[in-house]
């Protein structure tokens, strides 16, 4: 049971990472402090946030869950990172460097026109949400699990803390807090590993070889068999496609890029990302196959696991009690507070910059864009906070917004591409292209047995090439418009083009 010392733990911590982030909240702030930190970042802050985005509870524990009733097969999605990292520095990077964007849907309309502009946020819209909606309910689950505390309760606590000091502190304060935040995060899983290994007869060598027996450390698998979920196609080539469509079309990432001085630290900023979470995934992996020794040993200890989800929590509390388990509950908090915060932020500030400064007040003034922020935060926080109670419906949290991302993040992968690498297509062809993307997305899921990971090569793929063909239906475009805005084109247009359909 949680102690009155894993509550103070607990509360204590809450407490003070609301607190800091609170501390950056200024009365007079201007909509580029507010939304984007001023643009004063250095590279290894925004690096370390952008890593944080990914370690929520949903890795935390679902990692560690997986790789205790499977392998370590599912790590290559986590490592696809790294294919992907050169693509985002390289290529799109540049083009959003060209110009001070909010938001990187501001490019689409500068390529394409507004309805494209407005289509790609709207995407980003319901995808972000579903993710922190995910991120809220994962601790949330684990804490009501451990307390007997109603989930209700827990997801609101959850919910209403990190909402509270977002809606102060703005960009600057999401990306401070990650950085405290993944630190604990860390501590927890070094103690976690630590200790599980230290409860194991015989420790690193008898975790191998039992682990080994069990084919818990399979890292390789080559099969072409499309229904497989964790083969290096699908995980590792699939999930590029994924994580390239997060890291270089997100607003969630991209405003932390957005953050920094200058390209080269925006550029930084991605390569130390994926250069931190090879090492990190592969230690949040690696628990499951320790904790699998574990009770191996001892399967009695198992009886009261209220959900495989809950391994790590429930290994935490039954097995290392004190002031340890509530560290480690901290740390799960930890998690799922970095991302919820950054993902609510850039949620506002796509609401605020793309639907209410363009098609509602674009003269606003600058004090009225960081209130409508403000208020924004509040109500993007909410509406996560409540739909949190509905994510259980999901399947295992592990692969829960992998599952969201692969239906939607291949048509906004596509619709960037098609005006990064094209110069024929207007704003239908990318509208038309996104649509049957989506549509083969959804027909795969609903014919086949194909695993999810291909869907975002799929629906990238079909956008781009429905684009292409639409394009060749519609007159060329005027060059004179495209400056900077396509690939090889580097001359920027003197005012900002709309394009036609």
């Amino acid at each position: 049971m949680f102690s009155p010392t894993d509550w103070f733990i607990l509360a204590t911590y809450v407490a003070a990472i609301s607190l800091v982030g609170s501390l950056f909240y200024r009365k007079g702030a201007t909509s580029k402090e507010f939304f984007l930190g001023g643009r004063r970042m250095t590279a290894v802050p925004v690096a370390i946030s952008l890593v944080a985005a990914d370690m929520s509870a949903i890795s935390y524990m679902g990692a560690p869950a997986w790789t205790y009733q499977h392998n370590l097969e599912l790590v290559w999605s986590s490592w696809s990172y790294v294919f992907v990292a050169p693509v985002v520095m390289f290529l799109f990077m540049p083009f959003y460097s060209r110009f001070k964007f909010y938001t990187a849907y501001e490019y689409l309309e500068r390529r394409f026109d507004l309805k494209t502009r407005l289509l790609g946020s709207a995407i980003f819209l319901l995808m972000r949400a579903s993710h922190v909606a995910i991120v809220i309910y994962a601790p949330s689950l684990i804490l009501s699990l451990i307390t007997g505390l109603p989930l209700v309760g827990c997801v609101l606590m959850m919910g209403l803390c990190t909402t509270l000091y977002t809606t102060l502190g703005g960009m600057k304060a999401v990306i401070w807090t990650d950085v405290m935040q993944f630190s604990t995060l860390m501590i927890g899983l070094f103690t976690v590993t630590w200790l599980s290994i230290s409860h194991v007869p015989g420790g690193i060598p008898m975790v191998w070889r039992v682990v080994n027996d069990a084919g818990r450390l399979h890292l390789l698998n080559f099969s072409t068999d499309l229904s497989q979920l964790t083969t290096f196609w699908s995980a590792g080539i699939g999930g590029a496609f994924m994580a390239l469509s997060t890291l270089g079309t997100d607003q969630a990432y991209l405003q932390r890029y957005f953050t920094t001085r200058s390209l080269k630290d925006g550029q930084r900023s991605i390569l130390l990302d994926a250069i931190i979470v090879v090492p990190v995934s592969l230690l949040l992996y690696s628990v499951g196959p320790i904790l699998y020794t574990f009770y191996h040993f001892n399967p009695d200890k198992l009886k009261q696991l209220p959900a495989t989800d809950a391994i790590l929590p429930f290994f935490v509390m039954t097995q290392l009690g004190g002031w340890l388990s509530g560290l480690v509950i901290a740390s799960i908090f930890a998690a799922s507070m970095a991302v919820m915060s950054a993902g609510i932020n850039a949620l506002t500030t796509a609401t605020t910059v793309d639907f209410y400064k363009r098609l509602l007040r674009p003269n606003c003034s600058d004090a009225d864009a960081v209130l409508v922020g403000r208020i924004g935060t509040v109500a993007w926080g909410m509406l996560a906070t409540i739909a949190a109670v509905f994510v259980g419906r999901l399947g295992p949290i592990i692969n829960a917004f992998n599952l969201i991302n692969s239906f939607l993040g291949g048509p906004i992968l596509g619709i960037f591409l098609l005006g990064m690498l094209t110069r024929r297509a207007r704003g239908t062809a990318a509208m038309v292209g996104a649509v049957a993307g989506f549509a083969s997305v959804s027909l795969l899921h609903w014919k086949t047995e194909i695993s999810f990971f291909y869907y975002a090569i799929v629906g990238t793929l079909i956008t781009l090439g429905t684009g292409r063909l639409i394009a060749q239906l519609q007159p060329a475009r005027d060059e004179s418009e495209l400056g900077g805005l396509v690939l090889g084109m580097d001359s920027l247009p003197e005012t900002p083009q709309s394009g036609s359909t």
